[in-house]
């Protein structure tokens, strides 16, 4: 058998272009890997938040007394809150049966409203969501009926309706910014 000099080398050229064709590929998955995680992320981010806002509004039909003291608890920056003198923290106004928890008699409906508030605010804080109440009403909505907004937000983006506020979830009309990682949710 004779060898043919110009020939060497041939095998290892298709085999180098061969390797640059499956690293391409490669990379070109991982990108898309890494999009589906993220997307995956974010779907859970809002199945949670939308999750949380639904028992907060459920807790505001459920006790429309304690509306104020409730949102006080939910925009405030501490583990407890004090109404009437007493000091309110997520566990009070319950006491343990021997089925389940139930409300204690001593409770008012405002100190009621505030330990759900504080209450829905650890659950928001466990799944690393941070939870707001619009302090004065939705905007654009007017009635006889006063509507709550929910504002949950994830990653950078700040509770607040702000036009100033790069992080802010939405402009100070209601509507979202771009990038924003929240929801709003009406409530009443």
């Amino acid at each position: 058998m004779k060898n043919i000099n110009n020939q060497y080398g041939v095998g290892l050229v298709e085999v180098l272009v061969a390797l640059l064709l499956l690293a391409v590929a490669v990379l070109g998955f991982s990108a898309m890997q890494m999009t589906a995680v993220k997307a995956t992320d974010e779907s859970l981010m809002r199945t949670r938040a939308l999750t949380i806002m639904r028992g907060g509004a459920e807790t505001i039909r459920a006790n429309s007394g304690g509306i104020s003291a409730f949102k006080t608890a939910v925009n405030g920056s501490t583990d407890s809150i004090t109404i009437d003198g007493v000091t309110i923290t997520k566990d009070s106004c319950v006491k343990n049966t021997a089925g389940a928890p139930a409300a204690t008699d001593s409770c008012t409906i405002e100190q009621l409203g505030a330990r759900d508030g504080l209450l829905m605010k650890s659950y928001a804080v466990q799944n690393d969501i941070k939870l707001g109440l619009v302090p004065n009403g939705c905007p654009g909505t007017s009635g006889n009926q006063e509507r709550q907004c929910f504002v949950a937000s994830w990653g950078d983006t700040t509770v607040t309706l702000s036009d100033s506020d790069a992080n802010a979830c939405a402009n100070a009309n209601g509507t979202y910014k771009n990038g924003a990682e929240c929801f709003i949710m009406e409530a009443y």
